[in-house]
């Protein structure tokens, strides 16, 4: 069984390295990346077994992603090798200038992905589902694959969390409102920024938007601000949580490194304010180093390094 169920894109990620600026960089660092596949890492990472599912292309990025993913040591039976080309995202490291993303997705092999990907023994044979907004958008037979997959993990019983995740280059934002809305609705834990909670339930006040989240159904709703405060409604009661402070180097993947962390946390057992502040530790780390997975951190049965020693030998 494993412990964690996830699919998307992932992408073959080229960093530009000697300038800021992809349009004088002539040097490139190649690695993985894509925001269910940094989950996936996050929480491997941190000693739980995860099954990924993804389609690449027959082609030497698809080799390298592959690759990438063999050196975490995460199992790749669920990636399917297809005829259309691996998705390429370009992009600069953030340091001078704001980060500027390039995306090469357009009918990619991860787009292809349908309801037929998806078995349901896979998903019966997991503790927990997740799935976010970037899957749903980049294909409707993604999007089918995301609302399936939900659906039989509630029909098993199985903990499910769905990240809004919105990515303004690849769908606006009203196309984004009227899909996630009805996405968004009956998980175990649903994930946004602070402006996707505005786009997907409309209110300009955080706080109305948690609750308008939790009325659909969500048993608990976590909105991050960045390096602000992390907003928490479960049922009834709020909470928040203030990140550690780190000098920021590259931002990128930081959201995912929290969502991991905090689900491995709960999957370990430990209370969801302690697991908040593990997801927390985590995007930080990630922060404060260049690319999606270097600063992800190790740990053992969902439990980080980075957490106090009270949680460890807990």
């Amino acid at each position: 069984m494993a412990d964690l169920f996830t699919f998307g894109e992932i992408l073959a990620l080229f960093l530009a390295s000697e300038t800021d600026d992809v349009k004088t960089a002539r040097t490139y660092d190649l690695s993985a990346a894509g925001a269910e596949a940094n989950v996936a890492v996050a929480v491997n990472r941190l000693g739980l077994s995860v099954s990924f599912m993804s389609r690449v292309g027959k082609d030497e990025l698809g080799d390298v992603v592959i690759s990438e993913l063999e050196e975490e040591k995460l199992l790749t039976q669920y990636v399917k090798r297809v005829d259309e080309y691996t998705c390429a995202l370009i992009r600069n490291r953030g340091t001078t200038r704001p980060v500027n993303v390039t995306y090469l997705r357009k009918s990619s092999a991860g787009s292809t992905m349908c309801v037929d990907d998806l078995r349901e023994s896979d998903i019966r044979n997991s503790r927990w589902v997740h799935a976010t907004g970037i899957t749903a958008a980049i294909s409707l037979s993604a999007r089918e694959a995301v609302v399936e997959a939900l659906a039989i993990a509630r029909s098993h019983s199985i903990k499910t969390s769905f990240d809004l995740n919105i990515r303004r280059k690849i769908w606006s934002e009203d196309q984004a409102r009227e899909t996630l809305f009805n996405i968004a609705q009956n998980v175990d834990v649903l994930f946004g920024g602070e402006d996707e909670y505005e786009v997907v339930f409309g209110s300009e006040k955080p706080e109305q938007n948690l609750e308008k989240a939790i009325a659909q159904g969500n048993r608990i709703a976590v909105m991050t601000a960045g390096p602000g405060l992390v907003r928490v409604q479960d049922g009834a009661t709020y909470f928040e949580i203030s990140p550690p402070v780190v000098k920021a180097v590259d931002p990128v993947g930081s959201g995912d490194a929290f969502v991991g962390g905090t689900i491995a946390g709960l999957l370990a057992g430990i209370p969801l304010r302690d697991a908040i502040v593990q997801g927390s530790k985590s995007g930080a780390s990630v922060a404060s180093q260049f690319g999606d997975w270097a600063g992800l951190p190790f740990g053992v049965k969902g439990i980080s390094s980075l957490q106090e020693e009270r949680l460890i030998t807990s």
